[in-house]
């Protein structure tokens, strides 16, 4: 039998009394009103619809906010997921601590990780909690070492410092990061040890990537990955950015330049074969290299802050991008 209007309207405000008020079960509240799940379930929908359901979200953090940015910027630049850590500060500090807890939550036994370098990277190592249960993990360098940078910038050292915190085995690139001639990076690129590594790399369950900020020439040398004089030719160049040391514009093109040639590196191409490519950068220095990676759709998962997801936006705002 129909309900009329009046009746079905008694029985909203009923229903929506005994589910938030008293916090009785659907099935007891189907039995009070002697109504089937599906109606009530129906009854419910509907008071919500019609306001009789006013639900107020306390939300002094602009958790809300954070999360329509993320699926914005998610189907925006088609990712596979994004994290924005709810940050003004710029601090790759926060960020770090953030994708230290995504990673916590996804080891497990035999998982492969592949990584490059950088000082985000570094410290979301040294964020790691660690488990001395999580064992036959294997991680996998995908970039020649620098020595200038200092090592704690190191690739292989940040694997030897996750393989402290997880039980498991290194596969590193045991070669120097730019070479002399490119005809001597070409020939280390070819050699089986660093095929080998690559070959075993494409098949990671994650890839954590640095996104290398916009070269430029006023920073202070302490801040420099490179030396003045690769920095002008990567400026001359159009370069805004860099992941695993394959340079880009601001538009995803990848840049050519002789310096390029020179890196011992798995290529983006490379890269776009793993399952869930990471990017993982944040400050105002990182803004057009970000930009640059999503336009190239070189990353599958972003973990950045608000502040620099605000200005990466802006930019691509006015760019038309």
């Amino acid at each position: 039998m129909a309900l009329s209007q009046d009746y079905k309207r008694e029985l909203k405000v009923k229903a929506a009394y005994y589910y938030y008020k008293k916090d009785m079960k659907l099935a007891d509240i189907a039995d009070e009103l002697n109504i089937s799940r599906v109606t009530l379930n129906k009854l419910l929908k509907e008071a919500m619809e019609e306001g009789i359901i006013r639900i107020d979200i306390i939300d002094q953090d602009n958790t809300i906010g954070i999360l329509e940015m993320q699926q914005s910027v998610k189907e925006r630049f088609e990712l596979m997921d994004i994290v924005i850590v709810n940050s003004t500060t710029g601090s790759y500090y926060d960020v770090a601590h953030a994708a230290a807890r995504i990673v916590d939550g996804m080891m497990r036994d035999g998982i492969k990780i592949s990584l490059t370098w950088g000082a985000t990277l570094e410290l979301l190592v040294d964020f790691l909690n660690g488990s001395n249960h999580i064992k036959d993990i294997e991680v996998y360098t995908l970039v020649g070492a620098q020595g200038r940078i200092g090592m704690k910038m190191q690739p292989n050292t940040i694997a030897q410092n996750l393989l402290g915190k997880y039980k498991g085995t290194g596969y590193v690139v045991n070669a120097p990061f730019i070479c002399e001639t490119v005809e001597t990076a070409q020939s280390i690129m070819r050699d089986g040890s660093f095929t080998e590594i690559v070959d075993k790399a494409r098949e990671s369950d994650i890839t954590l990537v640095g996104i290398g900020p916009t070269p430029n020439t006023a920073a202070s040398i302490s801040d420099m990955r490179y030396d003045i004089e690769t920095v002008k030719e990567l400026k001359n160049s159009n370069v805004c950015g860099d992941i695993c040391s394959n340079f880009y514009d601001i538009y995803g093109n990848l840049t050519n330049n002789s310096l390029c040639d020179r890196f011992v590196k798995v290529s983006l191409d490379e890269l776009k074969q793993h399952k869930n490519v990471v990017g993982i950068a944040s400050g105002d220095h990182k803004v057009a290299s970000i930009l640059g990676a999503l336009n190239g759709g070189y990353l599958d998962t972003l973990i950045t802050d608000r502040s620099t997801m605000v200005s990466v936006l802006e930019m691509a705002d006015r760019l038309g991008l």
